[in-house]
Protein backbone atom coordinates (compact mmCIF):
# COMPACT_ATOMS: atom_id res chain seq x y z
CA UNK A 1 0.00 0.00 0.00
CA UNK A 2 1.51 3.32 -1.05
CA UNK A 3 1.20 6.15 1.45
CA UNK A 4 1.37 9.64 -0.08
CA UNK A 5 4.64 11.31 0.88
CA UNK A 6 3.48 14.51 2.55
CA UNK A 7 5.62 16.33 5.11
CA UNK A 8 5.18 14.49 8.43
CA UNK A 9 8.02 15.58 10.71
CA UNK A 10 6.46 14.35 13.98
CA UNK A 11 5.47 10.95 12.58
CA UNK A 12 8.92 10.51 11.08
CA UNK A 13 10.58 11.49 14.38
CA UNK A 14 8.45 9.03 16.39
CA UNK A 15 9.37 6.25 13.96
CA UNK A 16 13.06 7.13 14.27
CA UNK A 17 12.92 7.26 18.08
CA UNK A 18 11.11 3.92 18.35
CA UNK A 19 13.62 2.39 15.96
CA UNK A 20 16.49 3.73 18.10
CA UNK A 21 14.84 2.33 21.23
CA UNK A 22 14.62 -1.15 19.71
CA UNK A 23 18.21 -0.97 18.44
CA UNK A 24 19.42 0.15 21.88
CA UNK A 25 17.49 -2.68 23.57
CA UNK A 26 19.18 -5.17 21.25
CA UNK A 27 22.58 -3.61 21.96
CA UNK A 28 21.95 -3.69 25.72
CA UNK A 29 21.01 -7.39 25.55
CA UNK A 30 24.16 -8.13 23.56
CA UNK A 31 26.52 -6.50 26.07
CA UNK A 32 24.71 -7.63 29.22
CA UNK A 33 26.87 -10.76 29.76
CA UNK A 34 30.05 -8.63 29.73
CA UNK A 35 28.39 -6.07 32.00
CA UNK A 36 27.52 -8.84 34.47
CA UNK A 37 31.17 -9.91 34.51
CA UNK A 38 32.18 -6.31 35.22
CA UNK A 39 29.57 -6.24 37.97
CA UNK A 40 31.15 -9.26 39.63
CA UNK A 41 34.51 -7.49 39.52
CA UNK A 42 32.93 -4.46 41.20
CA UNK A 43 31.33 -6.67 43.86
CA UNK A 44 34.67 -8.32 44.59
CA UNK A 45 36.39 -4.97 45.00
CA UNK A 46 33.70 -3.63 47.36
CA UNK A 47 33.88 -4.38 51.03
CA UNK A 48 30.17 -3.75 51.63
CA UNK A 49 27.39 -6.27 51.23
CA UNK A 50 25.33 -3.99 48.96
CA UNK A 51 24.53 -5.33 45.51
CA UNK A 52 24.76 -1.89 43.88
CA UNK A 53 27.44 -2.16 41.20
CA UNK A 54 26.94 1.16 39.42
CA UNK A 55 25.28 4.44 40.29
CA UNK A 56 25.28 7.77 38.47
CA UNK A 57 22.85 10.46 37.35
CA UNK A 58 21.51 8.18 34.61
CA UNK A 59 20.92 4.96 36.48
CA UNK A 60 21.55 2.74 39.44
CA UNK A 61 22.48 -0.82 38.54
CA UNK A 62 22.00 -3.60 41.06
CA UNK A 63 23.17 -7.14 40.48
CA UNK A 64 20.41 -9.63 41.22
CA UNK A 65 20.47 -13.37 41.49
CA UNK A 66 17.50 -15.38 40.32
CA UNK A 67 17.15 -19.13 40.75
CA UNK A 68 17.13 -21.21 37.61
CA UNK A 69 17.03 -24.96 37.34
CA UNK A 70 18.27 -27.47 34.79
CA UNK A 71 15.59 -30.11 34.35
CA UNK A 72 17.35 -31.65 31.34
CA UNK A 73 19.99 -33.52 33.35
CA UNK A 74 19.66 -37.30 33.52
CA UNK A 75 18.89 -37.71 37.27
CA UNK A 76 16.06 -35.16 37.05
CA UNK A 77 14.66 -36.74 33.86
CA UNK A 78 14.71 -40.17 35.52
CA UNK A 79 12.88 -38.80 38.54
CA UNK A 80 10.29 -37.21 36.21
CA UNK A 81 9.79 -40.60 34.55
CA UNK A 82 9.49 -42.31 37.95
CA UNK A 83 6.94 -39.72 39.06
CA UNK A 84 4.91 -40.21 35.87
CA UNK A 85 4.95 -44.03 36.29
CA UNK A 86 3.96 -43.82 39.95
CA UNK A 87 1.19 -41.32 39.17
CA UNK A 88 -0.20 -43.64 36.51
CA UNK A 89 -0.01 -46.58 38.94
CA UNK A 90 -1.84 -44.63 41.66
CA UNK A 91 -4.50 -43.54 39.18
CA UNK A 92 -5.07 -47.14 38.04
CA UNK A 93 -5.22 -48.56 41.57
CA UNK A 94 -7.63 -45.85 42.73
CA UNK A 95 -9.69 -45.57 39.54
CA UNK A 96 -13.01 -46.37 41.21
CA UNK A 97 -12.51 -43.90 44.08
CA UNK A 98 -11.26 -41.24 41.65
CA UNK A 99 -14.35 -41.69 39.46
CA UNK A 100 -16.59 -41.51 42.54
CA UNK A 101 -14.90 -38.31 43.68
CA UNK A 102 -15.18 -36.76 40.21
CA UNK A 103 -18.88 -37.66 40.13
CA UNK A 104 -19.42 -36.04 43.53
CA UNK A 105 -17.54 -32.91 42.40
CA UNK A 106 -19.74 -32.74 39.27
CA UNK A 107 -22.92 -33.06 41.37
CA UNK A 108 -21.76 -30.34 43.76
CA UNK A 109 -20.81 -28.05 40.86
CA UNK A 110 -24.28 -28.54 39.38
CA UNK A 111 -25.89 -27.74 42.74
CA UNK A 112 -23.68 -24.67 43.08
CA UNK A 113 -24.66 -23.43 39.62
CA UNK A 114 -28.34 -23.94 40.45
CA UNK A 115 -27.94 -22.08 43.77
CA UNK A 116 -26.12 -19.21 42.04
CA UNK A 117 -28.87 -18.96 39.39
CA UNK A 118 -31.51 -18.91 42.14
CA UNK A 119 -29.52 -16.25 44.03
CA UNK A 120 -29.36 -14.14 40.86
CA UNK A 121 -33.18 -14.09 40.73
CA UNK A 122 -33.21 -12.49 44.20
CA UNK A 123 -30.64 -9.86 43.16
CA UNK A 124 -32.56 -8.40 40.24
CA UNK A 125 -35.86 -6.83 39.34
CA UNK A 126 -37.44 -5.43 36.18
CA UNK A 127 -36.89 -1.91 37.55
CA UNK A 128 -33.21 -2.62 38.27
CA UNK A 129 -32.71 -4.05 34.77
CA UNK A 130 -34.43 -0.96 33.28
CA UNK A 131 -32.11 1.34 35.26
CA UNK A 132 -29.07 -0.61 34.04
CA UNK A 133 -30.27 -0.28 30.42
CA UNK A 134 -30.83 3.47 30.88
CA UNK A 135 -27.32 3.82 32.29
CA UNK A 136 -25.85 1.90 29.38
CA UNK A 137 -27.65 4.14 26.89
CA UNK A 138 -26.62 7.31 28.74
CA UNK A 139 -23.02 6.13 28.99
CA UNK A 140 -22.95 5.20 25.30
CA UNK A 141 -24.08 8.74 24.44
CA UNK A 142 -20.90 10.11 26.07
CA UNK A 143 -18.64 7.97 23.89
CA UNK A 144 -15.82 9.73 22.07
CA UNK A 145 -12.64 8.61 20.37
CA UNK A 146 -9.12 9.53 21.37
CA UNK A 147 -6.35 9.22 18.79
CA UNK A 148 -3.28 7.17 19.62
CA UNK A 149 -0.34 6.11 17.50
CA UNK A 150 0.60 2.49 16.99
CA UNK A 151 4.28 2.39 16.06
CA UNK A 152 5.86 -0.68 14.49
CA UNK A 153 9.63 -0.54 14.46
CA UNK A 154 11.83 -1.96 11.73
CA UNK A 155 15.07 -3.03 13.32
CA UNK A 156 18.15 -1.45 11.81
CA UNK A 157 20.54 -3.95 10.28
CA UNK A 158 24.16 -3.34 11.28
Amino acid sequence: MDIPQIPTPHLKRIAEIRNQIEALKAEAEAIEPDAILEGFDVLQSQQSQKQIIYNDANAKIVIQFRNQYDDKILPIQRLDEDIAREYEKVCLSNAESIQSSKSLIHQLQTQLEEAEAKLETFLTSPHLENLKKQRSIALNQTKFQVPKLAVYVHLLKH
